[in-house]
């Protein structure tokens, strides 16, 4: 993954419309939506009506044939950090403030800070790490997911634990993206998430989805085929080329019961023989 570069602005007050906001503690943050901070100061009503929704950064102008022109507009990506890590949650806020397509709009240390930022602000993306204490991060997503429906969330965590991942992906969150990836990866995460995409930031993550999905896949195929776990068990012997004999033989049956029970199989397969069965177990996944 790949980070992409812009020109950039050092020092000097922000381009017109752009919400410049600084690292914020505990003691600068407050849980009630109507005394949150910035840069020291309490936000107003009056504030709120004179930021624009949508803020811009406008490159340098370049010189073509003499003439002054000017590159087309560029949106930031607004992100709203959550992070109970002081080190990370300020490490990041440092990074992305380098970068010119990124403006930290907001920081938030527990759950209640982080869902009235949410709504109070409406970024474009939250960045989550699992753990905030006592409050779980993939609870709060479902908290911010009704707080601020557009904005899109990537967990951010130092967990490798299959669980949280794939409750993560069921809930709806756009990115699962591990505190160990290198930074131009994390970068291009968020930035394939604002276009849109949804990342897994590591390929052992990528393997457990998709091991999951191919679980899931076949338990539906086998309700939608009727067929129990001992009839799946018979198709496989059979798919082996164990004879009724062998197969009666092995699970301590008569040959009659071996082969009513593979009639019953023929029915819910709409197969006719064997090997029509074998052939339509193997389409739909289940052995």
């Amino acid at each position: 993954m790949t980070s992409t570069s812009l020109p950039s602005h050092h020092g000097g007050t922000p381009p017109s419309g752009i919400l410049s906001t600084s690292p914020l503690n505990s003691g600068e943050m407050h849980s009630d939506a109507s005394n949150l901070m910035y840069n020291g100061e309490k936000e107003t009503d009056a504030v709120d009506a004179e930021v624009p929704d949508n803020k811009y950064i406008q490159p340098p102008e370049q010189t073509l044939q003499g003439k002054q022109e000017k590159t087309p507009l560029r949106a930031r990506i607004r992100i709203l950090l959550i992070d109970d890590h002081d080190v990370v949650r300020k490490g990041m806020y440092t990074i992305l403030s380098e970068e010119e397509d990124f403006e930290v709009v907001g920081q938030a240390n527990n759950g209640n800070e982080a869902i009235a930022l949410a709504r109070q602000l409406k970024p474009d993306i939250i960045l989550l790490d699992i753990f905030l204490g006592k409050t779980n991060g993939l609870d709060l997503s479902q908290q911010i997911q009704r707080a601020s429906a557009d904005t899109r969330i990537v967990i951010f965590t130092g967990v490798s634990d299959q669980d949280y991942l794939f409750r993560a992906m069921r809930i709806g969150v756009h990115g699962y993206l591990q505190k160990s990836l290198p930074l131009d990866d994390v970068l291009a995460a968020l930035r394939a998430v604002y276009n849109g995409e949804r990342v897994l930031g590591e390929p052992h993550a990528i393997t457990q989805v998709l091991a999951e999905f191919s679980r899931l896949t076949k338990e539906q195929e086998r309700s939608r085929s009727g067929l129990t776990d001992l009839e799946i068990e018979l198709v496989r012997l059979a798919a082996e080329g164990r004879s009724n004999k062998e197969i009666a033989s092995r699970q301590f049956w008569s040959e009659v019961t071996v082969k009513r029970k593979m009639q019953d199989i023929y029915r819910k397969l709409q197969a006719t023989d064997r090997a029509q069965a074998v052939a339509e177990a193997m389409r739909m996944g289940l052995i």
